[in-house]
């Protein structure tokens, strides 16, 4: 997840190692420190995947490869969807992916989520056939099936929102005149 995030970042444009680090706090990594950012960089330039920009001043600045490239499309066309940064982290980034990419990723966090809630209501279902609970644990019990309904009503508009960018898609064969 922290390639796809460094690879995303240097897909829009190059960066130096502190702004890189900034982007990816905004990103939702809780912690990213220099120890584990550059030598992350480090791994990624010796796996070709980025490179070095010359150096001006103090700063150096790297850049996506083609290889790079490649590498990023196919982490972010993962399907691979179970934990929320990773989803969070890719949904980030889906402006590279094509319309029917993005329609089946939502479709598939979804139906991951429409499980958890069931796990959830059901979980609710059984502490509550025991006996009654304590305040604070059905206060997470609720909270857990509040927050899931949510992101699924999420998640719906976003379906919504891609179906429609799919159907308005122009089919690659029009682009450049061929059919």
């Amino acid at each position: 997840m922290f390639d796809l995030a460094i690879l995303g970042l240097l897909r829009r444009r190059p960066r130096h190692g502190y702004e890189l680090k900034a982007r990816l706090l905004e990103l939702g990594f809780a912690r990213v420190s220099f120890g584990s950012l550059y030598p992350a960089l480090r791994r990624l330039e010796k796996r070709g995947y980025i490179e070095a920009m010359r150096q001006t001043g103090r700063r150096k600045a790297y850049r996506l490869t083609d290889i790079g490239e490649l590498e990023f499309a196919r982490i972010l066309d993962s399907a691979d969807d179970d934990e929320d940064l990773r989803f969070n982290m890719r949904l980030a980034f889906f402006e590279y992916l094509e319309p029917a990419a993005r329609l089946r990723s939502l479709k598939q966090r979804r139906n991951h989520l429409v499980g958890r809630l069931r796990t959830a209501q059901r979980a609710m279902e059984s502490t509550t056939s025991q006996g009654p609970l304590d305040h604070y644990t059905a206060a997470l019990l609720q909270h857990n099936i509040g927050t899931t309904e949510s992101d699924i009503a999420w998640l719906d508009q976003l379906i919504a929102y891609a179906r429609t960018e799919q159907a308005t898609q122009v089919p690659r064969t029009l682009i450049g005149g061929k059919q």
